[in-house]
């Protein structure tokens, strides 16, 4: 792997972390519109049919060359992605996020004890340096702490883990592919969810039973769906050609971009503290990008 690739990968990631940190911005707008599991299910309808045509303008295949190993992956990563979100329904954005945030750390201790990586003691201090700088940004309150805490860091580790799988199983696999198996399984689960919170109705975000479609939801839906197809796509391809753990740092970004989102659209200034953070994940991030490629057990790696 050249520093030209580990550069390209870094670059994909953080234009991804950009996209992401936006469209986030309108979720809250969205979850006054409907609930969770429907809200998926339409952004699911509309990404599909994105990404098929993005696949025939760059003239690449949505078809998986290995459906098990891609169906694999889109479980962990999906499965992650919609813990976060369903935290999101019980817990503060700072738990869920921080919760999140615990991915790298995940990729690395997975990386050993799966693939046999040799990970290094200055790569694990960079990324719990990054991990501790994201709690500086985030500071989840520690009283608040509940069983449901649990869930965004099972987040963090079923998201961390399908990043790994990306690299290490669907290499071969288009990020248009990638991308594909993760929206369409996600909205497989909301299907089934959206029918869970039809005979168990609630008021929350998490709970809320099918709701009358309005144009306002459609079209944050829309806007919504079209950001995370270009973003999905790209951190897919990011994890293909780059080291997982190298990327994963590069994610942290999400929240340098978040908070310049936040000062943009609704004039929410970040804190001294908060900045502090962001310069600690940036230096980690900066840190583990220079370090060199992880070793891994050759005979714990699945080819294609």
């Amino acid at each position: 792997m050249t520093a030209n690739t580990n550069l390209q990968a870094a670059a994909l990631a953080l234009a991804a972390s950009a996209i992401l940190s936006l469209i986030d911005n309108f979720v809250a707008s969205i979850a006054e519109e409907a609930g969770l599991w429907q809200f998926q299910i339409f952004r699911t309808l509309f990404a599909l049919p994105l990404l098929v045509l993005l696949g025939r303008t760059v003239r690449v295949s949505v078809a998986p060359k290995h459906w098990g190993r891609l169906a694999l992956r889109s479980a962990f990563v999906s499965a992650g992605l919609l813990l976060y979100f369903a935290s999101l329904g019980t817990l503060p954005v700072a738990q869920a996020g921080a919760g999140l945030f615990s991915a790298p750390i995940w990729v690395l201790l997975l990386s050993f004890m799966v693939f046999g990586a040799r990970i290094g003691g200055l790569r694990v201090l960079a990324v719990i340096g990054g991990f501790a700088g994201a709690l500086m940004v985030l500071r989840p309150d520690a009283a608040a702490l509940s069983v449901m805490a649990v869930l965004p860091l099972a987040a963090g580790a079923l998201y961390g883990f399908g990043m790994l799988l990306t690299r290490e199983f669907c290499a071969h696999e288009s990020p248009v592919a990638l991308a594909f198996g993760v929206f369409a399984t996600i909205g497989l689960f909301s299907l089934g969810l959206v029918c869970v919170t039809a005979l168990a109705p609630g008021e929350t975000f998490l709970t809320r039973p099918w709701a009358p479609v309005t144009f306002r939801f459609l079209w944050l839906t829309l806007f919504q769906a079209a950001g995370a197809v270009i973003a999905v796509t790209l951190i897919a391809q990011a994890y293909r050609i780059g080291r997982p753990a190298n990327v994963a740092v590069y994610e942290y970004s999400f929240l340098v971009f978040a908070a310049f989102w936040g000062l943009a659209l609704w004039g929410t200034a970040t804190d001294v503290i908060s900045w502090i953070g962001i310069g600690i994940i940036i230096v980690s991030g900066l840190v583990v990008a220079r370090l060199p490629d992880v070793p891994m057990n050759q005979a714990a790696r699945i080819r294609s």
